[in-house]
């Protein structure tokens, strides 16, 4: 792990890339492999640019990783709502609380004016992130994330400019113990003609004649903590300090390193694809062997006796239903005899697919085949995968959603307050897992009631049911006194019910004694 501390400032970029690049060999060598495994084209080698990347023979390690990116932005970043709350801390809401209180007529008002501000701010954000069409970009970090551990996300300042993702060969980060990024370097390689006006300008005139339009630049970009909490913006083209300048807080950072599982002590993470390379490695193997068996099997050669009487050449010139002299045997063909022996390599094959499916959550390929499969067991199935990676959810909910959702409301021009008076709440990833457990046990809560209904209803009338609900709900997890009645409500109920009870009858007996008296009128008017 490197540290600011461990080299002097250089002018030249290019020299501090070099040597960060050197500490993070053996990464770079092994995400080739894992990409090999899985997807080529998310990390290849420069030397097969533009060329066609044969894949592994078996695709499960590109199914596994295509339906994992797309289900962790589909749960981080969902179309259909916002990923955050705007809330306002305890001491703005104790304040208001206090002042309606006091008598002040104006609180409740402003309560429903800074809910309405606050929706709207989120509905802004979330216009900007879809705007930059945001969820493609994201999808393809989480793709760097899963086969290599790490990624870089930036958002650039312009706010029109779509949203850029680094591979862990385009850029490299220095960290302390704690994990907290102390540096981080950046390297874009493009044609001149390609950069801004202004690089092209400065390249030109430092170095006459050299720049051409289609010559190659490289762009270095380091942002470093300073002594002052802000991490500080250096660029360089080549060898040449531009006049870029800027520095930023932890959370504004427009650069989000991000990494699937980091230890301590190490500056890059590592990826889910590397906990399970001996899975990959062995299904790369045994699907090249079972090609191979396949090739050699489909190959057809037929031998003749040599003391047969069959004509080999009129026989291949001849053609099919002809008749020819010989005996039967006189042609065979070559037997492989390896049926058993393919049979065990697909059984370690698909011994190896359900791990790798298990993992990745491809739930098709873990629904146990059988005629009937209930949704129940298919909804149980993919939460308990999803719960496994309940880790992650809160790494991103941190370092990914949080920082993502405050870079969104500083450019829709959101002021959060000096002390962070407004501030963003995740309410998906985890925090979403784990709603979804309570209506669960919710649910289940409302089945082990149920239960009461098959009980005899002698035996029935001598359960406590207020006692029986804070059984099952203590046992199921359930907060269950929040929507239960407390005995002093349902007391007042019942004597609600009875005066209302009481009140219809004798209106009942008001409006019978009135017919009655009228109907006496009556016929006293008739006898009259």
């Amino acid at each position: 792990m490197a540290s600011p501390s461990e080299y002097k400032e250089d002018k030249k970029l290019s020299s501090r890339w070099t040597q960060l690049e050197g500490k993070k060999t053996n990464l770079v060598n092994r995400s080739y492999d894992y990409a090999m495994w899985t997807l080529p084209y998310i990390f290849a080698r420069s030397e097969v640019k533009d060329s066609e990347l044969q894949g592994p023979l078996d695709s499960i390690g590109a199914r596994a990783v295509n339906h994992l990116s797309n289900k962790l932005i589909m749960t981080l970043f969902q179309p259909s709502q916002p990923f955050f709350r705007l809330t306002v801390t305890d001491e703005v809401t104790d304040e208001i609380n206090d002042r309606a209180k006091e008598g002040d007529q104006n609180a409740d008002a402003l309560i429903t004016m800074l809910d309405k501000a606050l929706a709207k701010a989120e509905k802004a954000a979330m216009r900007e992130l879809d705007f930059n069409h945001y969820r493609t970009e994201a999808t393809t970090a989480a793709k760097n994330l899963i086969i290599t551990g790490n990624a870089l996300i930036y958002h650039p300042k312009d706010g029109k400019t779509k949203t850029q993702v680094y591979s862990v060969k385009d850029y490299c980060v220095c960290r302390d113990l704690s994990g907290n990024v102390v540096e981080i370097m950046t390297r874009d390689k493009k044609a001149l003609f390609t950069f801004d006006e202004k690089v092209q300008k400065i390249l030109r005139q430092a170095d006459r004649g050299k720049y051409k339009d289609d010559c190659d630049v490289t762009i270095y970009t380091q942002l470093k903590l300073k002594k002052d909490g802000k991490y500080h913006l250096l660029q360089f083209a080549d060898d040449y300090e531009l006049d870029s300048t800027g520095f930023w807080s932890a959370e504004e950072l427009p650069w989000i390193p991000l990494t699937w599982n980091l230890i301590r002590g190490e500056d890059y993470g590592r990826g889910l694809v590397e906990d399970y390379a001996g899975a990959f490695h062995a299904l790369y193997v045994l699907a090249q062997a079972e090609v191979d068996v396949v090739a050699i099997a489909a190959d057809i050669k037929f031998f003749v006796k040599p003391t047969s009487t069959v004509d080999v050449e009129a026989l291949n010139n001849s053609a099919s239903g002809s008749y020819h002299s010989g005996e039967e045997g006189d042609v065979t063909t070559n037997q492989l005899n390896k049926a058993v022996d393919m049979q065990m390599v697909e059984s370690m094959v698909q011994r190896l697919e359900q791990q790798i499916a298990a993992a990745f959550l491809l739930q098709s390929a873990l629904t146990r085949d059988a005629e009937r499969v209930t949704a129940e067991e298919i909804r149980n199935n993919a939460n308990e995968l999803d719960i496994a990676h309940g880790g992650v959810y809160s790494r991103f909910a941190e370092e990914w959603q949080y920082r993502t959702a405050v870079l969104m409301l500083k450019r829709t021009k959101v002021d959060l307050g000096s002390g962070k008076e407004i501030d963003p709440v995740i309410i998906t990833g985890l925090d979403s897992l784990s709603r979804a457990g309570d209506l669960d046990n919710l649910r289940l809560l409302v089945s082990d009631l149920a239960l009461l209904e098959a009980v005899p209803e002698e035996i029935r009338a001598g359960i406590d049911a207020t006692k029986f609900i804070a059984y099952c709900g203590i046992r199921r997890g359930v907060p269950y006194d929040s929507f239960t009645k407390s005995p002093g409500q349902m007391q007042a109920e019942q004597d609600a019910a009875m005066a209302q009870q009481q009140q219809l009858q004798e209106g009942e007996a008001a409006t019978k004694f009135a017919g009655e008296a009228a109907k006496q009128s009556l016929n006293n008017q008739g006898e009259q």
